[in-house]
């Protein structure tokens, strides 16, 4: 298996087009389309609503509650699709983990948006890396804009302390990848969650935030997840703060039931945002 090693990543080449159509398909967590413009749904004591808007030319799909009060801006949770590593297109607002747990998260009071990364360049070969951590920081970029743009137009008193990004397999990879750069937009970030993604010794040796990391058994992603990623964090207080589920249900790549999973990702939400 070729793997594309810098100082800033070390990424096994997992042919993520291939996850990330494997995460759309069965009961895997990307099961499922989207929930549409302007839909509402009962939750709690208020109505979770969805939209698309914009933050400059980056689209994200936002939920919430629409009247803010103290009870319902407890935190951002922004989340990314899976993708075509190898050559990512624009992050889709449509996979079924995704619009799940943002709408369960919204039921609960958080704010929660999917973000439309953008198409970023194919990768190029024998670059040390250097392609994979720029596409790495432009998604990156790409949450940090979203999240300044949802504070500033939520109200409620929403903080960049506050906020928690995550995504599915290629968005995961990428988050894991920009946490251990010292430039990452990220830095101020409440913490990443990893759902089907990996990362190396020297990306955990360096994270900036905290990471829950969500996989199957069996170690499909390669390099480390779950319990020997923990292991391999140096910061103390990031690695205690930090946390893992490893499903015995599922051995493949993204494999687990959209249901258990959304709840084990609400779980950690409400454990980092109380």
């Amino acid at each position: 298996m070729t793997q594309i090693r810098s100082i800033w990543c070390t990424l096994s080449v997992l042919a993520l087009a291939g996850f990330a159509s494997a995460c759309s398909s069965g009961n895997n967590p990307g099961n499922g389309g989207s929930t549409g413009n302007n839909t509402s749904n009962s939750g709690g004591s208020d109505t979770v609503t969805s939209r698309t808007e914009q933050a400059g030319t980056l689209s994200y799909k936002i939920f919430l509650q629409s009247e803010a009060n103290a009870g319902n801006r407890k935190g951002l949770i922004l989340l990314g699709s899976g993708n075509d590593e190898n050559d990512p297109s624009t992050g889709s607002l449509d996979d079924g983990l995704e619009n799940n747990l943002a709408n369960e998260l919204a039921k609960l009071g958080y704010v929660a948006a999917i973000v439309a990364y953008r198409d970023e360049p194919p990768l190029i070969p024998n670059d040390n890396g250097a392609s994979w951590n720029s596409n790495c920081a432009m998604l990156a970029a790409d949450m940090s804009q979203v999240a300044n743009a949802i504070i500033g137009s939520v109200g409620g008193g929403l903080t960049r302390a506050r906020v928690l990004t995550g995504g599915v397999s290629y968005a995961s990879y990428a988050l894991l990848t920009n946490i251990a750069d010292p430039a990452t937009p990220l830095a101020d970030t409440r913490g990443v969650l990893a759902t089907c993604g990996a990362t190396d010794e020297f990306q955990a040796q360096n994270f900036k935030v905290p990471i829950f990391s969500l996989n199957c058994s069996g170690n499909s992603e390669g390099d480390f997840n779950g319990q020997a990623l923990i292991d391999k964090i140096t910061n103390p207080q990031i690695k205690a703060d930090s946390g893992y589920y490893t499903d015995p249900t599922c051995t493949t790549h993204c494999g687990g039931l959209q249901s258990e999973w959304t709840a084990k990702l609400v779980e950690r939400v409400q454990l980092w945002l109380p």
